[in-house]
């Protein structure tokens, strides 16, 4: 299989892609992406993450601004402290999300607004998430009493955690509530993201902001929130664990993060041209 063109820009996602199980980013991938950057090929990152939960692996790699965080819902020039793109959730079509929750009251709801995020209350799975991602979320009981009353103070996402079977019936249920669009993070994660948000679409943006042609993008991803991304790049790149309409639709198949796969295509259709 031969390239669409020249791999001018590199944009990945972190959990499961860049860190490995772990948590961690290994030497060989920041050998990998330093060695593309010294050719003049830029890696970024999208995310599903907040900024202050994805800086670390953003500053450890380093990895080139622009990133896409929100599953891309903002596209952040954190070098000048910029947004290039945000699209936030109308407050009418949040409150239809938490109206639904009512009836879930036993899942991890996420709501997130501005740079807070709130959850219901506090349980295992709340203080296990907030470890992982290295969060503080606030427990404001019901999440309608945080809800902005305008677009003054945005809202990003929710994200909903709990038993694969009970979010694909709240995902089935929003989509009879409004334009709202669902897609999983994780076998046991749901993001609700605002009408038209994506990895894909935020990619577009990033790819027009630095002048570079779809074609000549490399995305790299491992979940389905990846998806839209791997279809919109030249070079879609799925992880060896990464579900089967992600293998499907990506261009290679990447050994897993624990085998340091993104180095692995970046050495072969980067570095080595191949």
């Amino acid at each position: 299989m031969t390239a669409p063109g020249p791999i001018r820009l590199i944009v990945t996602d972190i959990d499961g892609t860049l860190t490995t199980t772990a948590q961690e980013i290994t030497p060989r991938v920041r050998q990998a992406v330093a060695a593309a950057r010294a050719r003049g090929v830029r890696t970024c990152v999208a995310t599903g993450r907040a900024w202050r939960s994805g800086r670390r692996y953003i500053e450890a790699l380093p990895a080139d601004p622009p990133a896409i965080l929100f599953n891309g819902g903002l596209v952040y020039e954190f070098s000048r402290d910029r947004v290039l793109f945000r699209q936030a959730m109308d407050p009418e079509l949040a409150l239809a999300v938490v109206e639904a929750l009512d009836a879930h009251p036993d899942l991890a709801a996420h709501l997130y607004v501005g740079d807070r995020i709130y959850v219901r209350r506090w349980t295992p799975l709340v203080a296990a998430t907030a470890l992982h991602d290295h969060l503080d979320p606030e427990a404001v009981g019901d999440l309608r009493a945080v809800l902005p009353r305008d677009r003054a103070v945005p809202i990003m996402k929710f994200r909903i955690l709990g038993p694969r079977e009970e979010l694909e019936a709240l995902a089935e249920t929003l989509g009879r509530t409004g334009p709202v669009n669902c897609v999983f993070s994780e076998t046991t994660s749901l993001e609700v993201l605002p009408p038209g948000v994506s990895k894909g679409t935020a990619l577009r943006v990033v790819a027009e902001h630095l002048g570079v042609d779809l074609e000549a993008v490399m995305a790299v991803g491992d979940e389905l929130n990846d998806l839209t991304m791997l279809q919109a790049a030249g070079w879609g790149v799925a992880m060896a664990d990464a579900p089967e309409p992600v293998r499907r639709a990506a261009r290679v198949v990447a050994p897993t993060s624990d085998a340091d796969g993104l180095a692995v295509v970046i050495e072969r259709y980067v570095l080595d041209g191949r």
